[in-house]
Parts: structure tokens; C-alpha cells; sequence
């Protein structure tokens, strides 16, 4: 079920059996943890309205840290007046003594979606200009590949560090305020790696030690994060948003690929938040008899009626910033472009069953 999260999430489904759910008692049910399971996957089989699942996992004192489910754990959901409780037996506790899971711990989200978590690919325009840049070699090449070593126009103390290209600026409209400003975002898209060997006079001497993609002179330098283990899950977004457009600058965006809304942390949004993507309807002019589409020379004065905004697809917030965020498109039902509306998933109700 590795990839069950954005066929769910995606298509909006809220019921799903699955084979190894094994039926109990009327009012009980009964799961074996599988590995290549999420979180998201196993609430989806619980319930028919999976949004709901956060608060069942973290309200659940049977549950101390649902990032701890490992394979081979057994959940059971009992329904009590109406609302769900899950009981939780790891596999390690009735195991031999001395036995230890050799795998991982359940993730909220898909594997597909940690690269997208690994590294900073949006910054703000202004922390541009301060950022190292490759100087180029010494030979003059324009395009460096693995093990080839180059210059770097800063003294860097720090040892491991990613290369960048500059891709795509994206601006939010500024606010009412006449004084304010738009706020500008810069896509960066990771080429390469590479270590500091020497450092002197205002430079550094670098070697690639991996290469996606050839490095030019200009690209730029960000320190190489940790490996950190998400912590987020999938959740309905509360507020509206618009697509700023793909990352790189594409014009159109299909399932995987990463878009900029134009809302963020300041705005509510957070990671795992889930948004539907919609495109405006028509626009139908004049009366009975005579209606026809709107079309860009008409009028905005002549009658007309907006007909309703029609969904295309669905996307999910995998890092918020200040002002806006970056989203993977999990489903597309047509190819999705900027400008297009993302607006919070239809409400449902609370443990339907």
C-alpha cells in the first residue's frame, strides 16, 4: 500500500476495505500492520471519513506515538456510543524476548513524498544575494560533473553542502497597505553535492562527491541538512489558496510534480494539509435563446452568468513558509496550471459509518 496515499487522498474516497481486515465482533474490527502501510492507509480502512483519523491516533491513550506502529503490530477498532477507540498490541511485546523490529516504523505519509522534505528548493529572494556561489575550475569548464573539483567564492567552515540551480521567482501580491511590498520566493533545484577540501583568501576549494545534474558557475550553495524523520499527516486545509505555478516553471503541472500556493505558515497552512484544486467555470452571457460563452473581447458590463468552478484535482503541502508554501499535485485530472484556485476539501461527516 506504499502508494495508497495519494490514490486515496487523491480521490477523495471515503471507505475502503481491505483484505487483511479481518472482521470481529459487530461493534469491533481488527488489523495486522503491513509493511509498506501508512498511517493514512490504515485509518482510511477504520473509517469512512479518514480526515478524522489525527484525533482518533492522538487522542488515544492506548496510542503513546502512532510514529511508533511498527509491521506485524495489531490494531483493533471497538465503536463505543457512536465513536471510535483503537487498542494497540505491538508485535515486540508477546515476540521472543530480545526480539527487535529489523524494520522501520510506520510513516504518517507516503515514502514517495521525503525527497520533496530533505532540502530547502524555495528561499526568499532577498537571502539570494548572500548565498555562496560556484566560482567554476580551474581548467575553465562549464559543466562540472562527480568527483570534479571547482571553486566556491566564500570561505566555508561547514564541510557537506548541496549545489543549486536558480530556477523561477514567484511573488505574492502584496496586501492592501499601499507601503507594502510583494513578497518574493526563489525555486532552487538540487544538481549536486559536494565537501570542502581547503579554504583560504575568501574562497573554498569543493569536490562533487554526487551529481544529478552538471554544475555550472553561479550555481548556488546551501549547507546539507539532516536527515530528519517527518512528523506530519494528512489533513483537511482550512483557508483558500491560488497556484503560483510549478516550481521550475512549467507551464503546465501533472501528478508529482511540485507547485507554490500562495498562502502559508502566516496564513494557517502547515504540512500534510490537503487542498482541492479547482479551474472557474464558464462564463455564460446574454438570456434564454441567446446564450453564449464569454469570450476575452466581451464586455464585463453584459449579463452574465458564472457557471459552477469545476474540480481538477488535488495537491498536498509538503513545506510551509512564511508566506507560501510547496505542494505535490497527488492527483490531476487534467493538466493543472497557475492561476488555478486550491480550496479546502468538502466537509464531511464525523465518523460516518
Amino acid at each position: 500500500m506504499t502508494r495508497k496515499l495519494f490514490n486515496l487522498a487523491a480521490a477523495g474516497l471515503l471507505a475502503i476495505a481491505l483484505p487483511v481486515l479481518a472482521a470481529g465482533p459487530a461493534e469491533s474490527q481488527r488489523y495486522v500492520v503491513e509493511r509498506g502501510d501508512t498511517l493514512w492507509d490504515i485509518a482510511a480502512a477504520f473509517f469512512d471519513n479518514p480526515w478524522q483519523w489525527p484525533e482518533v491516533w492522538y487522542a488515544n491513550p492506548a496510542i503513546k506515538d502512532p510514529n511508533l506502529i511498527y509491521p506485524g503490530d495489531v490494531l483493533t477498532l471497538t465503536w463505543q456510543a457512536g465513536k471510535p477507540t483503537v487498542s494497540y498490541k505491538p508485535r515486540r511485546a508477546i515476540a521472543a524476548k530480545g526480539d527487535t523490529p529489523n524494520t522501520p516504523a510506520l510513516s504518517s505519509v507516503d515514502p514517495v513524498l521525503l525527497p520533496y522534505l530533505q532540502q530547502d528548493i524555495l528561499v526568499e529572494k532577498a537571502r539570494l544575494v548572500a548565498l555562496p556561489r560556484v566560482l567554476g575550475s580551474t581548467d575553465g569548464r562549464q559543466y562540472l560533473s562527480v568527483h570534479d573539483t571547482l571553486y566556491v567564492d566564500a570561505s566555508l567552515s561547514v564541510k557537506d553542502w548541496q549545489v543549486f540551480r536558480v530556477e523561477k521567482t514567484f511573488l505574492r501580491p502584496a496586501p492592501s497597505e499601499a507601503s507594502a511590498e510583494p513578497t518574493a520566493m526563489v525555486s532552487l533545484k538540487h544538481v549536486a553535492d559536494g565537501r570542502i577540501r581547503a579554504r583560504s583568501e575568501g574562497r573554498s576549494v569543493m569536490t562533487l562527491t554526487r551529481v544529478v545534474q552538471e554544475v555550472r558557475p553561479n550555481d548556488v550553495l546551501l549547507p546539507l541538512p539532516e536527515n530528519t524523520h517527518p512528523r506530519f499527516w494528512p489533513q483537511a486545509a482550512q483557508t483558500d489558496a491560488t497556484l503560483l505555478g510549478h516550481l521550475y516553471g512549467s507551464e503546465y503541472v501533472a501528478n508529482g510534480q511540485l507547485v507554490v500556493l500562495d498562502k502559508g505558515a502566516n496564513d494557517g497552512v502547515t504540512a500534510g494539509q490537503m487542498f482541492t484544486v479547482t479551474e472557474a467555470g464558464a462564463n455564460v452571457l446574454n438570456g434564454p435563446g441567446e446564450y453564449r460563452y464569454q469570450n476575452a473581447s466581451d464586455s464585463t458590463a453584459q449579463p452574465m452568468t458564472a457557471l459552477p468552478d469545476v474540480t481538477v484535482g488535488q495537491t498536498m503541502v509538503v513545506r510551509a513558509y512564511p508566506w507560501v508554501s510547496l505542494a505535490v499535485i497527488t492527483q490531476a485530472r487534467q493538466p493543472i496550471k497557475a492561476g488555478m484556485h486550491a480550496v479546502p476539501p468538502s466537509p464531511q461527516l464525523a465518523y460516518a459509518r
